[in-house]
């Protein structure tokens, strides 16, 4: 950790100062409006990640409004990410113009700058799943007798 504060000295003056802000009560606000107010007796942590968690969730929110905006089937937000639907035919296509659009909506938020996307695609009759749900995926299966 100290190796690390050392290289990107930077980002940890950065860092310091939304948790000091956070921390006397100052308010952290994202790009585009989202503010929270801190308190003393908060987790200096939680103040540090407000602005990569409030800016990640603007950009998720103007990448869903663009997909929903330009006919992609959003079946769900998935904390980063987004699942979507479409024919087995169209969704290498659909995927490219997903990626794309997710992507513009890094550069607005971030004033230009690109976060790259990565997607992985399941094809029927196979479904999504991962790892960290199986065990829940199971149980709701089982609940509403599914075939698993």
């Amino acid at each position: 950790l100290r190796h690390h504060q050392s290289v990107y000295a930077d980002f940890w003056r950065w860092s310091d100062t939304a948790a000091t802000r956070g921390m006397l009560g100052r308010p952290l606000v994202s790009v585009f409006g989202w503010r929270t107010f801190g308190k003393g007796d908060g987790n200096p942590r939680t103040f540090r990640n407000f602005y990569a968690q409030a800016n990640g969730a603007e950009m998720l929110r103007i990448a869903i409004i663009g997909l929903v905006e330009s006919g992609i089937t959003v079946t769900a937000p998935i904390h980063d990410a987004v699942l979507i639907e479409a024919a087995v035919d169209e969704i290498d296509e659909v995927v490219a113009q997903s990626r794309a659009i997710m992507e513009a909506a890094s550069r607005t938020v971030l004033g230009g700058f690109t976060i790259r996307t990565e997607a992985k695609i399941v094809r029927y009759p196979d479904r999504y799943t991962e790892a960290r749900g199986t065990e829940m995926w199971q149980k709701l299966a089982g609940l509403l007798d599914l075939e698993v």
